[in-house]
């Protein structure tokens, strides 16, 4: 793996540059604001959250939960010391609403968006959400009851397990939670939920003109030419992406 350079982040954002930020969809885009319930409408231009998460996938900043906490934790501490003259600097955590916790979101605004576009068509599909429930409380079993496989070698084990005395088709509830507890390890890591979203499908493109830390865009205008594989909203939706210096 090769060293991530965040050095970035120990400088105070200084939003006096000027770019034009052009996004041409390559596939159909959902794009889902916030904490979306049940159904997955997309937005009709991608929002700051997302361009912060483009600019992270452009740079290479493939980083975990985990260590993205343990940085914002750093980068809090830094901010209030450099916030004792200004304010303004004080670092404010944007995970809310999403497991994502952007680093870059004070280093760039969003002056003026314009949709350039020849043709447009919205739709709804069913998309795969990954799930992941380890604990069992009381009789409710949200994993096993979840996955479609398991390891072959614990079926005949678990085709003994006491029956539902309603349903005689279907394994007791409680009796399932021990079972999966027992054998964590022999389920999948995840299962999926079908979920529908709806898509935009576009010819044409975003136009953005964004104020820009000048030590940001040097780094993305260095890594854009050979890191030009970006997605916005999932990883379906592949775009193209270019810079232009105003």
């Amino acid at each position: 793996m090769s060293h991530l350079d965040l050095s970035i982040l120990e400088k105070i954002p200084e939003l006096n540059h000027k770019v034009i930020l052009e996004i041409e969809p390559l596939a159909p885009l959902s794009m889902v604001s916030e904490l979306p319930g049940s159904y997955y409408k997309t937005l009709k231009s991608p929002d700051k959250k997302m361009l912060c998460g483009l600019f992270e996938n452009i740079l290479g900043w493939h980083i975990d939960l985990a260590d993205r906490k343990v940085i914002i934790k750093e980068l809090t501490a830094l901010r209030k010391k450099q916030a004792k003259n200004n304010p303004q600097l004080e670092f404010v955590d944007k995970t809310r609403g999403s497991t994502y916790s952007p680093l870059l979101m004070d280093y760039f605004d969003i002056e003026k968006v314009t949709p350039i576009i020849s043709k447009v068509v919205f739709y709804d599909d069913l998309w795969n959400k990954a799930y992941r429930r380890e604990d069992v409380s009381g009789s409710q079993a949200p994993h096993p009851k979840g996955t479609f496989n398991i390891d072959y070698r614990i079926i005949p084990e678990k085709r003994k397990l006491e029956r539902d005395t309603k349903n005689n088709n279907k394994v007791d509830d409680t009796a399932l939670g021990q079972f999966y507890l027992k054998h964590k390890t022999e389920y999948p890591m995840f299962y999926s939920t079908p979920t529908q979203r709806e898509y935009i499908c576009m010819e044409g493109k975003y136009r953005f003109i964004i104020s820009i830390d000048i030590k940001l865009f040097e780094y993305l205008r260095k890594s854009a030419p050979s890191n030009n594989l970006c997605y916005l909203g999932n990883s379906e939706g592949w775009i193209d992406v270019k810079f232009e210096e105003i």
